[in-house]
């Protein structure tokens, strides 16, 4: 089984839900690569990703978030996750920053959407 990705684009953000299996790394790195591209084409200055339902994705989470040439997909970056992941979001929060990018996860997808609003 490969991956999907459906979007939705409201105002400035584009939100990003995965589901299915991420069979690589390299898998991982065209699905960030395709949520880039989209953010990019709808001029989505945030990104909301949601990885719920992505299956087989142990030791991808950096490549899932950043593209395969280094970018981020937006200036500011919400991941909804499950609970279990939440501590290895840690380090992609603070590589994030390095890169110029504010990226941060939730369980929540109501609380990432109102945090890229700034409504936090």
């Amino acid at each position: 089984m490969g991956y999907r990705i459906d979007f939705a684009v409201r105002e400035d953000t584009v939100a990003a839900i995965v589901s299915g299996r991420t069979s690589s790394e390299a898998a991982a790195g065209w699905i960030a690569d395709d949520i880039a591209e989209a953010a990019r084409r709808e001029a989505g200055k945030h990104v909301l990703i949601d990885l719920r339902r992505l299956e087989n994705r142990v030791g991808s989470l950096g490549a899932l978030l950043v593209t395969r040439d280094g970018r981020a997909p937006a200036e500011r970056v919400a991941v909804v996750d499950l609970k279990e992941n939440d501590p290895y979001y840690v380090f992609r929060e603070l590589a994030a920053r390095d890169s110029g990018c504010e990226l941060r996860y939730f369980e929540d997808a109501g609380a990432a959407l109102r945090w890229l609003r700034g409504e936090d």
